[in-house]
C-alpha cells in the first residue's frame, strides 16, 4: 500500500532567509491574502496539503524551501485493506487518528527550531521505507566495521631537546667592514676626472675638399666596375658527335618494358 503524507508549515524560515522576503514568496506561491499569511506564520503548524502521495509531498516541500520556508511533512495512517477489514479490524477513532498523525515520522529533515519540540527517536526499520534521524551521539559504524587505530612506537634514545633559543645551525661569520670613503669628495659639474688622460691631441681632419653634390646627381660612377670575364681554357673540351650517349650506362634508367608491336599499323593517304 502506498504511503500518504500531510504537508505542514508553521512559519519557520531556512537559515539566512528574512521574514518579509519569505512572506512575499509564500503569498505568490499559495496566492494567499494577509489573513492567510498570518496563519501560516503564526508559529503553529498549518496544514497546506492533505493526504497526498510521496511525489506530491516532495514537490510541496521543494516549493516551500525555494520560497525560503522550512516545511514539515508527516505520514498519514494507512487505510485498512479490504482483507484486513474482512478479518474484523476495528477502524480507528478520530482521537486515535490524531494521535497517530502526531507521532508519525517525518518524510524530510525537521527544521532546527522544531527539533527542540520533538524528541529524537531511533530509525524505524519497520516503517514503509521512511528514514528518521538517529539520536545525537549514536554510533554510526558497528564495532566490526570500525578500523583499528594505528599505533606506532618510535625509539628516540639519541634525541634530546635543546635549551630554548639555541641555534640549530652554525653561527654565520660577521659581514665585512664598510670601505673607508673619507678621502672621497664630489667634484663640481664639468670638472675633468683626474684619472682620465687630458693631454691627448684632439683630431682635426681637413674637410675643405668635401662638398655635397647637387640635387639629382647620378651616383652611378660610384658603383663598382663590372667584373671582367674569367679566362677559361676550353681547348680540351669538344662536343660529342650527334647520337652519342650523354649518360654513362651505369647511370641510365633501366626500362625493361618492351615497346608495343606496330607491325599491324599502316598509314592512310
Amino acid at each position: 500500500m502506498e504511503a500518504r503524507y500531510n504537508v505542514y508549515f508553521s512559519g519557520r524560515l531556512l537559515d539566512g532567509e528574512e521574514l518579509p522576503t519569505v512572506r512575499a514568496n509564500m503569498a505568490k506561491l499559495f496566492n494567499a491574502d494577509e489573513a492567510t499569511l498570518n496563519k501560516l506564520f503564526s508559529g503553529k503548524a498549518q496544514l497546506v496539503k492533505r493526504d497526498c502521495d510521496k511525489t506530491t509531498a516532495l514537490k510541496y516541500k521543494q516549493a516551500i524551501e525555494r520560497a525560503g520556508g522550512s516545511p514539515l511533512i508527516k505520514t498519514v495512517e494507512a487505510t485498512p485493506t479490504p482483507s484486513a477489514a474482512a478479518a474484523g479490524d476495528k477502524p480507528m477513532t478520530a482521537a486515535e487518528r490524531i494521535a497517530a498523525l502526531a507521532s508519525a515520522p517525518d518524510l524530510g529533515a525537521q527544521p532546527q527550531a522544531a527539533q527542540s519540540e520533538v524528541a529524537p527517536r531511533a530509525p524505524d526499520t519497520k516503517n514503509d521505507g521512511n528514514i528518521a534521524l538517529a539520536p545525537a551521539g549514536t554510533e554510526v559504524l558497528r564495532a566490526e566495521e570500525r578500523a583499528a587505530p594505528v599505533t606506532s612506537s618510535v625509539n628516540t634514545p639519541d634525541l634530546d631537546v635543546d635549551t630554548s633559543g639555541e641555534r640549530l645551525s652554525v653561527t654565520p661569520p660577521p659581514p665585512p667592514a664598510a670601505p673607508d670613503t673619507s678621502h672621497l669628495s664630489e667634484a663640481a659639474v664639468g670638472e675633468l676626472l683626474p684619472n682620465l688622460p687630458s693631454s691627448a691631441e684632439l683630431l682635426n681632419p681637413d674637410t675643405s675638399g668635401i662638398a655635397l653634390s647637387p640635387d639629382g646627381t647620378d651616383f652611378s660612377d660610384c658603383a663598382a666596375p663590372e667584373p671582367s670575364a674569367p679566362e677559361l681554357d676550353l681547348s680540351a673540351i669538344e662536343l660529342a658527335p650527334a647520337g652519342a650517349d650523354v649518360i654513362e650506362p651505369k647511370y641510365r634508367k633501366k626500362n625493361d618494358i618492351s615497346p608495343p608491336s606496330t607491325d599491324h599499323l599502316t598509314l592512310e593517304d
